[in-house]
């Protein structure tokens, strides 16, 4: 919901004698005059204008629905990607935007399966658009929009991927990294196994090369921890590089002075050249923490640079340990001697 106050904005250079009802919605200032100068008046007036916004529609679709869902959402601070809610919202539209919520049933849902499943759309990417549906279906009964929320059953996830890279795989996807923000980008993700979104955030006032230190912002959401990060040989001098040539914008991965939003494009030509048809960008994370447990780093090192507790890292990546089940496989064969 909106933040409504009440001011008296400048207009014209001139501060108002009348009140105006003013806002931030999806990043954009509003405001709407009162067209009085009492300010009791004026308080009245924001709240029966309050009661108004936020009242539920008479009658409805799904679309509206999701619309007013991803509102909510796009203007939540902890919400890191909405873009992606976005996307997995426009599927659903396309399906389920013209029915009334109540239509929807187990039957609309496995139509809507076997739709997208046709189109060659894998069964997680499918769950998360309906997993999606159901937040916007729970959204409507918490806003009083409507009673219940109509059953939603969700695919399979499938396994989950573990897909991670070899060396020789990632020296041949930064060989054929281009531009320069594109090989930054690898380097801060593989040397410091921080997500996407927060390398894309890093400005220089975030890296210390005197401390040889890299310190990510602090995450907004109570899962998604950054730590301050060393600097390696590799990543110190792929920065060095970077520094020479920085544009106004402040931020480490920038092309043509500005701040990158998304390496998408560049990340899957490199992939094509180096012949990696299976590799996705959350895969350096992976990679990341996978290469560091290889070489002898500990579960307590390596959660510490991924924010995730030991307990985690140790149940997604204990595989990748040179002590992984290597005394239960001794103690076998000692008893087998």
């Amino acid at each position: 919901m909106p933040d409504y106050r009440l001011e008296r904005p400048v207009i014209n250079g001139k501060r108002s004698a009348r009140w105006y009802v003013v806002w931030s919605e999806a990043g954009r200032s509003h405001r709407l005059a009162t067209k009085t100068d009492d300010k009791v008046a004026a308080r009245k007036f924001l709240a029966q204008f309050a009661v108004l916004e936020e009242a539920p529609p008479v009658r409805f679709v799904t679309r509206d629905l999701t619309a007013a869902y991803f509102k909510d959402r796009e203007d939540d601070p902890k919400v890191a990607y909405p873009k992606a809610i976005r996307n997995a919202l426009n599927h659903i539209d396309g399906f389920f935007g013209d029915l009334l919520p109540d239509m929807i049933s187990p039957a609309t849902v496995t139509l809507y399966t076997r739709q997208r499943r046709r189109t060659g759309v894998m069964d997680a990417t499918i769950s998360k658009e309906l997993r999606f549906l159901r937040q916007a279906l729970k959204f409507g009964v918490r806003h009083k929009w409507m009673d219940r929320e109509p059953e939603i059953s969700v695919p399979g996830e499938g396994q989950p991927r573990d897909r991670y890279l070899s060396r020789e795989e990632f020296g041949r996807l930064y060989f054929h990294a281009s531009p320069l923000h594109l090989r930054v980008f690898l380097a801060l993700a593989i040397s410091t196994a921080a997500r996407g979104k927060h390398v894309l955030d890093l400005k220089w006032d975030r890296v210390d090369f005197e401390a040889g230190m890299v310190r990510y912002r602090p995450g907004t959401s109570s899962n998604k921890k950054t730590a301050p990060v060393p600097m390696n040989g590799p990543l110190r001098s792929i920065l060095i590089e970077a520094r020479k040539v920085a544009g106004p914008s402040g931020y480490v991965v920038e092309w043509e002075g500005k701040p990158v939003k998304s390496v998408r494009k560049a990340y899957a030509r490199a992939c094509r050249l180096a012949g990696l048809d299976d590799a996705h960008r959350h895969d350096l994370r992976r990679t990341a923490a996978s290469w560091a447990l290889q070489g002898g780093a500990s579960f307590d090192e390596v959660a510490t640079m991924l924010g995730d507790s030991v307990e985690i890292t140790r149940k997604h990546y204990a595989m990748h340990s040179p002590a992984y089940l290597r005394g239960a496989v001794e103690n076998i064969a000692g008893r087998r001697a």
